[in-house]
């Protein structure tokens, strides 16, 4: 049996290219949509917020807010580990194409993330935040003939914000554990 027999499927399938400016538009899953169109918006923001990602020196030619993005989209996926992160980087052949093969290595990755740890998990919780208004707003809607449902009374989003928090803290702490034990 070969070594790539044992191997298992790769089974999260990522549309990092859809992170990279001047990235040739390809189409995405419509399940996909939500967690990449919320991540590149949070993302976005954040940066408009003065979350000004830092990108190390050997980090390639994506920008800070594209690291940021791809990044906080590969958490948001459950891809933790940095060397994973760069080898979901290296199949994306429109990724690469958009970044002129100038693609950010796993050390380059993990010195982003403890670099801008409050800023994926700032984007992380924007997103959450996006996805779970956008689940509860799909919720209410009515089915066709039915009346519609009263507003739920949640005036502050305490529920959304907390799970947001959550997911986000979760998550940032998942990838740096993961990344601390594969430490080269």
């Amino acid at each position: 049996m070969s070594a790539k027999q044992n191997e298992p499927a790769d089974s999260t399938v990522l549309h990092l290219d859809q992170f990279a400016s001047g990235a040739a538009a390809k189409p995405v899953p419509a399940a996909e949509q939500g967690v990449t169109v919320m991540v590149r918006l949070a993302a976005a923001e954040a940066v408009e917020h003065g979350a000004a990602p830092v990108v190390p020196k050997d980090g390639g030619a994506m920008s800070g807010k594209e690291m940021l993005g791809a990044v906080s989209y590969c958490y948001a996926k459950g891809v933790f580990e940095s060397d994973e992160i760069e080898r979901k980087m290296l199949k994306d052949p429109a990724l690469r194409d958009a970044v002129r093969g100038e693609m950010p290595d796993a050390k380059a990755i993990r010195r982003f993330r403890a670099l801008n740890r409050g800023a994926i998990q700032t984007t992380l919780e924007k997103a959450f935040g996006f996805l779970r208004r956008k689940e509860k707003a799909e919720l209410m809607k009515p089915l066709p003939g039915q009346p519609a449902l009263p507003p739920v009374t949640d005036p502050a989003g305490e529920s959304t914000v907390m799970y947001a928090k959550h997911q986000a803290e979760d998550r940032v702490q998942q990838a740096s554990f993961v990344d601390n034990m594969s430490k080269d």
